[in-house]
């Protein structure tokens, strides 16, 4: 019987040795977590029956291939959710007895609405050349903004960083106004900085043009098949948050012969022939080799170099200069907000309809604010009085800083 083990109980590591043991009875499978928790960054953080998303996971997918797998595992509600029931949303429902009120295992439909706060005004996301918009930009702008667009059209910037990127789908003065103040705020480095690469990797599809088909697809309906991601309405998810899905999906695991150890930190690996054949991992103080025919890792860059014992110099170059993206999410609860009618966010029964709300002002440090009650009502413990929010602040990783602070 072949060994495998995996690195990193996250949703990659949980779903390939879930895969694996479902698969074949001819693998051992172990999957190694440094932490205490499943999920890695999709996690949820429960705090006094409050829980938390820490990035804001939608669920959504154009291969039906996962959205079946998701759904194996937790199927979507059949009838409404608690929110849905208080503002008489519609939603749609599948063809199945799973009433979200009554069972935990299932996957609610939701519906993305999003904000950009700037210059102390909201935005639609993305931004739509609405009324809103012109109103809260003023004429002058918005003639500028447009002329703007029009120069990237056909004098066109080699795309040597992601500041030209942003310029070339949206024109300067857009780019100016919603682009380069918040992409430093959220990777700590200018745009001019970032290589494109990076920007069709997170922007992908979405330009002015993008946006303008959107639009124009939901007044000439039609079968919207390719959406691009930024451009998502409707997404599915967990009951109790992201977590639970992984959760579940570890618990399957170890149903079906898989092992998952906790707490265990991996510091080496040993190689023979090109091979990794033994992962070294560190619990409780001791280390503990395990031998491994087939290894898979979803390990941090850094972590995982750090870790081979013989580094191509170039490669362990270019790890020490790989930006951490590290960010704290506040947990705020509240009784009731406060909105003046100028904000033009309504409320239903003391409940906005926001799932992020983006803070692109660069006057404030924050970054963006989730409402949680809007993923999932079932993530506040007190949903009808509480408005449960996340405060996302993007920073530095200072363990060596508090650790020299702490040392004294």
């Amino acid at each position: 019987m072949k060994k495998v083990v995996i690195i990193g109980a996250g949703p990659a590591g949980v779903t390939a040795g879930l895969e694996i043991v479902r698969q074949s009875k001819d693998y051992e499978v172990v999957i190694l977590e440094q932490s205490n928790d499943i999920g890695g960054i999709s996690k949820t953080v429960s705090h006094n029956n409050n829980r938390m998303d820490i990035g804001g996971h939608r669920f959504f997918s154009k291969d039906d291939r996962v959205v079946k797998w998701w759904a194996e595992l937790m199927p979507m509600q059949g009838k409404p959710s608690k929110d849905d029931l208080i503002t008489g949303r519609n939603v749609k429902l599948e063809n199945n007895n799973v009433d979200p009120e009554e069972c935990d295992k299932v996957m609610l439909s939701r519906r993305r609405v999003s904000r950009i706060y700037y210059k102390k005004k909201f935005f639609d996301y993305p931004v739509k050349m609405n009324l809103n918009t012109i109103l809260n930009m003023g004429l002058i702008t918005t003639f500028i903004s447009g002329l703007s667009y029009l120069k990237s059209i056909f004098f066109k910037k080699a795309e040597t960083s992601l500041e030209n990127f942003y310029i070339n789908r949206f024109g300067r003065k857009l780019y100016s106004c919603f682009f380069e103040g918040y992409t430093e705020k959220l990777w700590g480095r200018h745009p001019r900085l970032i290589s494109a690469d990076w920007g069709a990797q997170r922007v992908k599809g979405l330009s002015v043009i993008a946006i303008i088909k959107d639009i124009a697809s939901k007044i000439i309906p039609h079968k919207r098949k390719h959406v691009e991601t930024s451009l998502i309405e409707e997404f599915s998810y967990p009951k109790f948050g992201p977590g639970q899905l992984w959760e579940t999906a570890a618990s399957e695991f170890e149903k079906l012969g898989g092992k998952i150890i906790k707490n265990a930190k991996v510091v080496s690996f040993e190689n023979e022939e090109n091979s990794i054949n033994k992962v070294v991992y560190e619990i409780d103080g001791k280390k503990v080799e395990l031998n491994s025919d087939i290894v898979i890792s979803s390990m941090a860059i850094k972590d995982l170099i750090c870790a081979f014992n013989s580094k191509p110099k170039n490669v362990e170059e270019i790890a020490k200069g790989f930006p951490y993206r590290d960010f704290v999410t506040v947990g705020l609860s509240l009784k009731k907000i406060n909105l003046k009618n100028k904000t033009k966010l309504k409320t239903v029964n003391n409940i906005i309809p926001d799932c992020w709300i983006y803070v692109q002002d660069t006057n404030v440090k924050l970054g963006r604010i989730q409402v949680f009650n809007n993923w999932s009502p079932y993530m506040v413990n007190d949903f009808k009085n509480t408005i449960w929010i996340g405060l996302e602040y993007f920073c530095t990783k200072g363990d060596d800083l508090w650790n020299k602070d702490n040392s004294k």
